[in-house]
């Protein structure tokens, strides 16, 4: 008896992963989760406060030195001397010597304030000279700050300047206009402050600063790539007030940025402050990776560990299952032990010994039904022996020859033909009675033979053509006898069974892989689908009490207990064009042990 191992993965191994996975994995991964997103959660609270902190310092920085310089330069601005020299000019050389005072005044504030780079007062009155720090323009207009100091007292913007070398930047600069007693001229002072003195005060940190006054470019920036380029804003930003801390750029590497707003002492400006963290999202995306590295150890590691121990056990339930299986469908070699010294191995050892005490009673009972068994055979093929001899096939054959000679005699030759062909089918069935193979080649004579006999009674009704490869040799080919002439004869009987003439049967033989695959085609009406299923039906499972059909049941029966139940027979029909009845057989007919038992069956007779 063949045995199947069953293939089904191990429920218990099944088991004990499910309840790993349950009460393992998933709390670990549900509280690493958490614990990293509160983790992350937590630094980011962390790093935006820390922008937000050094936002709000800049800005106290920035709002200081602008009030400082507001309120130190309101002694140029706001006395009546200036309103009356701005206004008329100079007429005597008092009023030179006023304009030289304040020259120096200038002189001496900017010498001892770090914070202003340049202090200059421009005016268009003509009558005014030009000095150190007062500057005559006929044009005012065409000055930078013009535009922005136009419309009012006191206002900050940003002025373009230029080092030694020719560098160009930007320099924060308070434009204050002054009051004089004409309508004619104007008088502005021009406070620029210093950018080393405010990188000074400013940059106290780490993190990237950008500076600008209104929609005006960018006056400072850690990065001086940066200086002139315009801000950036949160989406939605239309000017005034601002306060955002998060992304103002796309993209993974995009830096924390907080921008905070102040305005100065006195005038209308908006004053926006950047402050830019870069490496934040990057340190958080570290620690979050660490993070994710401990909680797949935390799982990976006890994961390898059940894997490995759910693997051993179930592959020992699995021998003992395959053991236990083995001996209930009568295979007693049990081989594989069941490693390990627990109660498994026990209960290992208890089935061994119960399969052996089995093992051996079987023995014992199928020794008995064998010698049973052995008595049956020789009765019958006593039996068939004496059946046998109550005809001779010399006398069979001697009798046909004599009735075909004189048939030849009297000159009608078609029925010594077909006494011809009679004998050599009856010939070819004698011969093979009892014998368990015949060569292809035989068989397809005899099936020749028998087509030529159903010619004569048919005629035209019926027509054979034989398909064979010129590479195939028939001899090599062993099948078992009388396999192929009932198929024919129902072919014949049932296919061209309304055909009344040209009907027609191909007989193909071919090899399939290893396999030899005999094919029997008729051009008859064939049939439907559902009386196909029916005969499909009938060949696989027949009633005992049901005559149609059964030779092909027999043929089907024949090919499964000789070759197994990979073999048999399959029927294809086409409603009004026919029907083909396929065999399909081992091509190797040496492996099959069917054909060992024949010789020794033939061996024991022939001693016999």
């Amino acid at each position: 008896m063949k045995f199947k191992a069953n293939t089904n993965p191990s429920r218990i191994r099944q088991q004990l992963l499910l309840t790993f996975l349950f009460v393992g994995i998933l709390p670990v991964l549900v509280l690493g989760i958490f614990s990293i997103i509160r983790a992350r959660k937590q630094m980011d609270e962390h790093y935006r406060d820390l922008v937000k902190a050094d936002g709000l310092r800049i800005n106290s920085v920035l709002f200081d030195i602008t009030t400082t310089q507001y309120t130190s330069t309101e002694s140029f601005t706001d006395t009546q001397s200036c309103m009356l020299l701005f206004g008329s000019g100079y007429k005597n050389r008092e009023a030179l010597r006023e304009l030289s005072d304040l020259d120096e005044r200038l002189e001496t504030f900017h010498h001892n304030t770090a914070a202003v780079s340049s202090l200059r007062i421009y005016t268009d009155n003509p009558q005014i000279p030009t000095m150190n720090h007062i500057i005559y323009v006929p044009d005012l207009s065409s000055m930078e700050w013009y535009q922005k100091a136009e419309d009012t007292w006191s206002t900050w913007t940003c002025l373009a300047a230029s080092d030694t070398v020719g560098n160009t930047y930007q320099e924060l600069a308070l434009v204050r206009r002054l009051g004089v007693v004409s309508d004619r001229y104007s008088a502005y002072l021009v406070v620029c402050l210093d950018n080393n003195y405010l990188k000074n005060r400013i940059e106290q940190s780490d993190n990237q600063v950008m500076i600008s006054v209104d929609a005006l470019p960018v006056f400072y920036a850690s990065d001086r790539k940066l200086i002139g380029q315009s801000m950036t804003f949160p989406d939605g930003f239309s000017g005034g007030f601002c306060t955002y801390t998060g992304k103002l750029l796309s993209g993974r590497n995009a830096p924390l940025s907080h921008i905070a707003t102040f305005t100065p002492y006195k005038t209308d400006n908006y004053f926006y402050i950047c402050t830019s963290d870069d490496s934040a999202f990057s340190s958080m995306d570290h620690l979050t990776l660490i993070y994710l590295l401990i909680m797949a150890l935390a799982i990976l590691i006890p994961s390898a560990l059940i894997l490995y121990y759910s693997s051993f056990l179930s592959s020992r339930i699995a021998t003992l299952k395959t053991a236990m299986h083995k001996a209930r469908m009568g295979d007693y070699n049990i081989i594989d032990p069941v490693r390990g010294d627990d109660e498994l191995q026990d209960i290992f050892e208890d089935l061994k010994a119960t399969v052996e005490m089995i093992h051996e009673k079987e023995a014992r009972y199928y020794e008995a039904q064998i010698n049973r068994q052995q008595m049956i055979n020789r009765q019958q093929q006593m039996e068939f022996k004496m059946l046998a001899s109550q005809i001779n096939p010399h006398f069979l054959y001697n009798t046909l020859e004599t009735i075909r000679m004189q048939a030849l005699a009297q000159g009608n030759r078609d029925v010594a033909t077909s006494i011809k062909l009679l004998g050599k089918s009856m010939h070819y069935v004698l011969e093979n009675t009892g014998t368990s193979f015949t060569t292809l080649t035989k068989e397809l004579d005899y099936i020749k033979t028998y087509l030529a006999i159903q010619k004569l009674r048919f005629g035209d009704r019926v027509n054979v053509s034989f398909q064979i490869p010129e590479d195939l040799d028939t001899d090599e080919y062993k099948i078992l006898p009388l396999l192929l002439q009932p198929i024919v004869e129902n072919a014949i009987i049932h296919g061209l069974e309304n055909v009344d003439q040209e009907g027609h049967l191909t007989l193909a033989v071919k090899k399939e892989s290893e396999d030899l695959v005999i094919s029997i085609t008729d051009n008859g009406d064939g049939m439907t689908e559902e009386a196909a299923d029916l005969l499909r039906r009938q060949i696989a499972e027949h009633d005992p009490d049901d005559t149609r059909s059964i030779g092909l049941y027999n043929i089907n029966q024949r090919i499964h207990l000789f070759y197994g139940e990979s073999y048999g027979l399959s029927l294809q029909t086409v409603l009004h064009k026919g029907t083909t009845v396929t065999l399909h057989l081992p091509g190797d007919f040496q492996k099959n042990l069917a054909e060992e038992i024949s010789h020794e069956r033939n061996s024991e007779s022939n001693g016999k």
